[in-house]
């Protein structure tokens, strides 16, 4: 269940405390770790880092950055500091101005927060779109790449028909839009279906059945598009709050690569009970595996009362 109750930290965030943690995440796993890059990041938001919950996250791809984010739900105009402190570019672009025309289109929607890469800097900007937004309203905005529209008939196909957040990626020139998976889409066919018709499926298909189980009500898939290209770059399926600390979870969960393994066991955290999320990506890049690991505040205690989650798993229920 989700928690009911903010759990607080024994110790509390402290920036000089989370620059050596995130040294050693990226020790553990043998990651870049650029220290300038990240003091720079830590100072420029530092009120968000403090008060906001805050996450770590790895790849199993080798030799890819440890990355940190913060989630956020207020009003202050972090592309506008991050432009100033000369972290993201002032000029007009699609990727610069799609967040902006998110926040302009539609009622209710809100700064997510910021993402960011112990080799790299500021990574990606998110924003919240307010509830589950028609994917037509989104396809409006003059900022979506046209790739996106293209795979109109793609996300009809498989049932995304609702958008929940939208994402710049600045580090790898490219956007996300993360859908809310619907209650047709629940099952391990659906799941096989977008795997084969998109490629890049995981080695061992009987993992199949263990993500769909692993799957809270508010579940999503996110996907990736460039405004250079007209095909998706790849796609995630987000498993949250999964019970990987617990001896006898409830969900059989699919075996993390070697990699996210030394990563769960080795990044630190100010949390007694660490929120774990896990995303499985497929599509042209092959398929690979991230694994997100709560730092500071109640994660569990943020998305569901801050942003109206149900971290529950229907098929336990």
């Amino acid at each position: 269940m989700s928690a009911t109750t903010e759990r607080q930290d024994a110790t509390q965030y402290d920036p000089d405390q989370f620059l050596q943690d995130l040294r050693t995440a990226a020790a553990a796993i043998d990651a870049p770790f650029d220290e300038t890059a990240v003091r720079t990041t830590l100072e420029v938001f530092d009120a968000e880092f403090r008060r906001c919950v805050v996450q770590m996250k790895a790849t199993c791809q080798p030799d890819s950055g440890v990355y940190y984010r913060f989630f956020y739900k207020w009003e202050r105009d972090l592309t506008a500091l991050a432009q100033q402190r000369g972290l993201l570019p002032n000029e007009h672009s699609p990727i610069n101005d799609l967040q902006q025309q998110v926040l302009e289109h539609f009622p209710g929607a809100t700064r997510a927060g910021l993402d960011f890469d112990t080799s790299f800097g500021l990574a990606k900007v998110w924003t919240f779109t307010g509830g589950p937004t028609p994917l037509d309203a989104l396809l409006e905005l003059p900022a979506i790449p046209e790739s996106v529209r293209r795979h109109r008939p793609f996300f009809d196909r498989h049932g995304l028909r609702h958008v929940f957040f939208v994402a710049s990626d600045v580090q790898q020139d490219s956007m996300n839009v993360y859908f809310g998976l619907e209650e047709d889409c629940r099952s391990e066919a659906w799941l096989r279906q977008l795997g084969d018709e998109t490629g890049g499926t995981p080695d061992n298909a009987n993992v199949y059945e263990q993500m769909v189980s692993s799957l809270a009500v508010s579940a999503g898939v996110g996907t990736t598009f460039r405004w250079d290209d007209d095909a998706m770059g790849r796609w995630c399926l987000y498993g949250l709050n999964l019970p990987c600390e617990h001896p006898a979870p409830e969900v059989n969960l699919p075996p993390l690569p070697e990699r996210l393994q030394r990563f769960q066991r080795a990044a630190p955290t100010l949390n007694a009970l660490p929120q774990y999320n896990a995303a499985w990506s497929f599509g042209k890049a092959g398929f690979y595996t991230k694994l997100e690991k709560s730092y500071a505040k109640d994660a569990d205690f943020f998305l569901t009362h801050e942003m109206g989650g149900n971290l529950t798993r229907p098929t336990l229920t």
